[in-house]
């Protein structure tokens, strides 16, 4: 027996009074495969339908990440945050009419207060750019702090504003920095979303994304944003319309970053673009409206395991041309 059934099965012990009382197991990958794999056991041995939402990234498609794949074809519904996620899920061998795109909200505090970041943090008036995300190397931090210097050139008093966990990858890029560049750790709902109201463009130049929920953040106090040219966030940034997409490369990065810099009016008008797109796609209002819609496409009730293989037309075509 390997080790994943072995501490799945643990696990299934942990939550059956839970699962005995449920309608449905829906899992959200979170943490390694045996949560997910003792979340379809349970499902399957009280005759309920189990639904994954892998939140799959591109770099996850090895052999090393075989078990996986397996509970994504397994699970009677996947529920993917973007095309481009569902075509990945798809070459994967998962069945595309068990796959619903549902999209992701912002997750912020009620109100930001960028006043109040700008005074702790002692950044003035100053431009600023953000990022917000794990400082793991995919994301894009060496990438951002070498097109600082090419910022610089332009804009010389611009700020620019790391937040997010640290991590081994990438603690060294830290430890000698620029008075220009303001390193935070973990930070509090707040204070993450006063960052968001202080800065003047968001920028996070990460390679590997199933969706990157920060950029609805940003977009929902009208800031534009950059990303990576890469699948799943294309489909996210409308590139030149509430954002720019751009090779993760130095080069590129500063040119769009000097661009928005450089034009007030287009930072506004590109940040209430993102604004209207969250407000129209990206409420949790929506996505939790799409997922019972998936919910129910199941039954969500008691039918024999060998019936949860059924499709999802009813809600995986508006969602896919609205997304």
């Amino acid at each position: 027996m390997s080790a994943i059934e072995r501490i799945s099965a643990v696990l299934a012990e942990r939550f059956a009074d839970l699962a005995r009382r449920a309608d449905l197991i829906h899992n959200c990958r979170i943490g390694r495969e045996p949560l997910t794999a003792a979340s379809l056991a349970l499902a399957r041995r009280y005759n309920l339908p189990f639904v994954l939402s892998p939140v799959h990234h591109p770099r996850w498609g090895s052999w090393l990440h075989r078990h996986y794949h397996r509970l994504y074809r397994s699970a009677d519904a996947v529920l993917a945050l973007t095309r481009g996620e569902r075509d990945l899920l798809i070459r994967l061998g998962v069945d595309e009419r068990k796959i619903a795109i549902t999209g992701m909200g912002p997750n912020l505090a009620p109100t930001g207060d960028g006043e109040a970041f700008r005074a702790a943090h002692g950044l003035g008036q100053d431009p600023v750019v953000l990022f917000v995300g794990q400082k793991y190397a995919y994301k894009g931090v060496a990438t951002l702090l070498e097109a600082a210097w090419q910022v610089w050139e332009r804009f010389p008093d611009t700020r620019f504003v790391f937040i997010g966990r640290p991590t081994d990858e990438t603690r060294h890029l830290f430890r000698e920095l620029d008075r220009r560049v303001l390193n935070l750790d973990v930070v509090d709902l707040q204070t993450k979303t006063d960052a968001y109201a202080a800065c003047d463009v968001f920028c996070l130049p990460s390679t590997q994304e199933s969706f990157g929920g920060v950029y609805t953040e940003a977009w929902s106090f009208g800031k534009p944003v950059i990303g990576a040219d890469i699948e799943a966030v294309s489909d996210v940034i409308d590139d030149g319309q509430n954002g720019f997409v751009c090779p993760a490369t130095p080069g590129p990065l500063a040119e769009h970053l000097i661009t928005l810099l450089h034009d007030p009016a287009m930072r506004a008008r590109f940040g209430e673009a993102g604004r209207r797109k969250v407000a129209e796609r990206y409420t949790w209002e929506r996505v939790a409206a799409l997922t019972e819609a998936v919910y129910l496409g199941l039954g969500a009730g008691r039918e024999p395991a060998d019936s949860h293989t059924i499709a999802v037309p009813a809600v995986r075509h508006p969602v896919e041309t609205s997304v």
